[in-house]
């Protein structure tokens, strides 16, 4: 799918924009975030990318090359990027309970990146991997932080490939009130 990528299409409003992992999800917010830059927005906007390093070990065999993936703006255009040590939960357990550990122990790092946000003077948005905090972090507390926003573009895994199990069953469930949040909702 080819979003339609001008400003007016995102600014004032909240985009989640969902897939599956290789879809290209971090490649079109990027493209977003570039417009943004374009209009000289860069100074009004906070980058959260909560992606995680993941060890190319890790995803051999597996076909995940490409996940994790960066937002990574442009240094000159003032934007403020934001990155936290989060492990995978999925791919750094051998069990759904090891998983749920990993990701709660995620939690508070990505609630303080919030935090950083909501001081700020900015008011624009963008998340790298919402999914990641949804994996054992409550969506209406999420919503809570972004309505601090005025604009919020995030992106996030929806889908089956990473298998399935309680921690995927919890986190499809938290990601289904995030919809309801969205204005707008981009499927790849």
């Amino acid at each position: 799918m080819k979003a339609d990528i001008r400003i007016e299409n995102f600014l004032g409003k909240r985009t989640l924009i969902l897939g599956e992992v290789n879809t290209g999800k971090t490649r079109l917010c990027k493209g977003i975030l570039d417009e943004f830059c374009v209009h000289l927005l860069g100074r009004s906007i906070i980058v959260l990318d909560l992606a995680p390093e993941i060890p190319k070990e890790a995803t051999q065999g597996k076909g995940l090359e490409g996940i994790g993936g960066r937002l990574l703006p442009d240094e000159e255009q003032g934007v403020l990027y934001l990155k936290a040590d989060i492990r995978p939960p999925r791919l750094s357990s051998g069990s759904e309970q090891e998983a749920m550990l990993i990701a709660s122990q995620n939690v508070p790092i990505i609630d303080d990146l919030f935090q950083v946000f909501i001081q700020s003077p900015r008011d624009i948005l963008f998340i790298n991997d919402l999914s990641l905090y949804l994996q054992a972090g409550s969506a209406d507390r999420v919503a809570k932080h972004l309505d601090q926003a005025q604009t919020v573009v995030a992106n996030g895994y929806y889908g089956q490939r990473l298998g399935s199990g309680q921690l995927s069953k919890r986190e499809a469930k938290e990601m289904e009130v995030m919809i309801e949040f969205f204005d707008s909702i981009i499927r790849l």
